[in-house]
């Protein structure tokens, strides 16, 4: 709508109607009274990321890229976690049976077994007691450590969340789990929104300004001014920016590059856009791996409760 001459309040107007939950009388009431976009649709609970890419477009002129920009991120995100759901839902499903066919085992086949073997005085083998034992305290077994982890974790948040957010990046950054991801999306982004900047006129001490300026994205904040005090002390861009934890060493060659040959803001653009794809790539692997894993553990399980059911069986037919 903006690229066909509408104005921000008429789109926003026009969202509203269409979608009912979007209260656009207050967000363009707080438009007419001098708040920043960015600051109106983080109080409306749009996503901080998405909203990060506004406010650097409110300083370099390119909006309408970036709403463009923020609406195929959030449809990604949307889709990503639909596919997620799709994947884990029958997982779930076949672990909440298994969690029951568990209880059932243990509170109703294996009593009887054990009544079967004092009226038949029979003692089972060392083996199958061992197994019947695992599976009897299984249950108990996985809901102290649910428990232990659920509070393991929680304590562990609360204690993350106090750290700075440079020292939470680098932890982040580090771990074998999120540390492609986090790295990759961390990058892309400050390169693509840096590329923008560049090619608007803005020197990088200014760009670190901008950064700096707002306190909805501590880490951001806390980045640029690590930075603009590495430039103070003397050091080159790309060598500030090869100590910042969360930023791919392929973006710290690419700078370094574009500091000699003068195109910095293309080549960081096209690296933008060949992280996120290879971003979204690696994110589908994952998701392809995921269920299989899933469906092998529970297998384990669902064999593992066959065999507490059959084995008695067999070594009560043997013994007689």
């Amino acid at each position: 709508m903006l690229e066909n001459g509408f104005p921000i309040a008429d789109a926003i107007d026009f969202l509203g109607h269409v979608d009912g939950e979007l209260d656009a009388r207050s967000m363009n009431k707080q438009l007419q009274n001098g708040t920043p976009l960015h600051d109106v649709l983080l109080k409306h609970r749009f996503d901080a990321n998405a909203c990060m890419q506004i406010y650097f477009a409110g300083r370099h002129g390119e909006m309408v890229a970036a709403l463009k920009e923020a609406g195929a991120y959030l449809l990604k995100k949307h889709e990503d976690a639909l596919a997620f759901w799709k994947l884990i839902r029958y997982p779930l499903i076949l672990a909440a049976a298994l969690f029951i066919a568990t209880a059932f085992v243990r509170n109703v086949l294996l009593p009887q077994f054990e009544h079967m073997y004092v009226a038949m005085d029979y003692k089972p083998s060392r083996n199958l007691r061992l197994f019947l034992t695992i599976m009897e305290q299984a249950p108990h077994v996985i809901l102290v450590s649910s428990i232990f982890l659920f509070l393991f974790f929680t304590l562990f948040f609360l204690y993350f969340k106090r750290k700075k957010p440079l020292m939470q990046a680098a932890w982040l950054s580090r771990l074998p789990v999120s540390r492609f991801y986090y790295t990759s999306y961390y990058s892309q982004f400050l390169a693509r929104e840096w590329s923008f900047m560049l090619k608007s006129g803005f020197s990088v001490y200014e760009i670190l300004h901008v950064m700096e300026s707002q306190n909805f994205k501590p880490l951001w904040r806390d980045t640029a001014k690590y930075l603009r005090e590495k430039l103070l002390a003397g050091e080159t861009f790309s060598r500030a920016l090869a100590s910042v934890p969360f930023i791919e060493p392929q973006l710290v060659i690419l700078v370094r590059h574009g500091e000699k040959n003068g195109r910095l803001d293309q080549e960081l653009y096209y690296y933008s856009q060949i992280s996120l794809k290879r971003m979204e790539e690696k994110i589908q692997s994952l998701f392809g791996l995921i269920q299989p894993v899933v469906f092998i553990f529970i297998g384990f399980f669902l064999v593992a409760i066959y065999l507490s059911i059959m084995l008695p069986m067999f070594q009560m037919i043997d013994a007689v």
